[in-house]
């Protein structure tokens, strides 16, 4: 059947300020695919059930980028052999960083409208092509994302969580966090613990530290503006993992660096370009894409299926150093070992 497969979350963000937005998506999208609802894990088997028998060419998913982590992982269990269907982010959640890296800007119906005036006029936009990461915590099943972190990250998303989530609250958070720093205050040691990790990168062991967070990511952004993954397009097949161990004033001096998508200093992190990357430690904190998981006592990372992300129009998702740059539909880039 081909065509487009819309999946809403109605408890995004996005849906909860509009309830009908799933429905306007659904009636922008006509008969060019099929709009499906997945609020609950049930629904959410059926709606990539639906999908995988219909073939869908593209996956669009209206929600942020826990929403589109749950989908994806689902999708991918029911989808079989072949390539995942190109992906989407309509940017309808408390987090979008997906989408932003991808060029998206404005509400989900407007992400919409415009891809399918390209689509319908036969001039799809051009894809960037990410490795997703597949995330196994004590041994569980696999989860599938673009982002993955412990630690003062886990704690920063659980203060962001706790009230009404989003771009502004996130910046205040910032803020207090600065000022508390300053202070030596309550919020400043709760974003600041540290955490005995051991750390092995295809292989090789990282050295033994107290560790603020360990990130591993196939986007350069964390949010904010922040890009410490910045290597994450260096090999295809491989992800850019992030240990980060330093001094608080040499992290506050790294980031105008990172905002720029520039290099660790090793004062301040440890970082490698890997395929598989383990973690272990007393309890675990993970976050995937933004959505929050219970402590493991190990962490297992490697490179999951790849899969095309379309970008907005004109925008080219790699930076300076970065060789991947977005292309048309269809045309492959070249894989680790070919």
């Amino acid at each position: 059947m081909g065509g487009i497969g819309i999946v809403s979350n109605p408890g995004a963000a996005a849906s909860r300020r509009d309830p009908g937005a799933a429905a306007r998506l659904a009636r922008l999208l006509g008969d060019d695919g099929l709009a499906l609802e997945a609020g609950t894990p049930d629904a959410l088997g059926r709606a990539v059930e639906a999908l995988a028998a219909a073939r869908v060419d593209t996956l669009a998913v209206d929600g942020g980028d826990g929403t589109a982590h749950l989908v994806l992982t689902a999708l991918a269990a029911a989808w079989g052999p072949g390539p995942l269907p190109r992906f989407l982010p309509l940017r309808g959640g408390t987090m979008n960083v997906v989408a932003g890296c991808h060029g998206h800007t404005g509400p989900p119906a407007a992400i919409l409208s415009a891809h399918l005036a390209a689509r319908r006029a036969g001039h799809l936009p051009a894809v960037a092509e990410r490795d997703l990461l597949r995330v196994e915590l004590d041994g569980g099943a696999p989860l599938l994302g673009f982002l993955f972190a412990t630690g003062v990250a886990v704690t920063f998303l659980e203060r962001l969580y706790a009230g009404r989530a989003g771009p502004l609250r996130a910046w205040a958070l910032l803020g207090r966090a600065a000022v508390s720093l300053a202070g030596r205050g309550r919020l400043a040691r709760s974003l600041t613990h540290r955490q005995p990790l051991e750390v092995v990168a295809d292989g090789e062991a990282w050295p033994e530290a107290s560790w603020l967070t360990v990130l591993a990511g196939t986007v350069p952004s964390i949010g904010l503006g922040l890009k410490p993954l910045a290597r994450c397009d260096e090999q295809p097949g491989f992800f850019h993992a992030v240990g980060v161990h330093g001094p608080l004033p040499w992290l506050v001096r790294s980031l105008p660096r990172l905002r720029r998508g520039g290099p660790w200093r090793r004062r301040a992190a440890v970082d490698a370009v890997a395929r598989r990357l383990t973690i272990e430690g007393d309890g675990v904190r993970a976050t995937v894409d933004g959505d929050l998981y219970p402590p493991a006592r190990s962490v297992r990372i490697t490179t999951g299926p790849p899969i095309e992300v379309f970008c907005a129009p004109g925008h080219r998702p790699a930076g300076p150093g970065h060789p991947a740059a977005a292309r048309p539909p269809g045309v492959d880039r070249p894989r680790a070992g070919d």
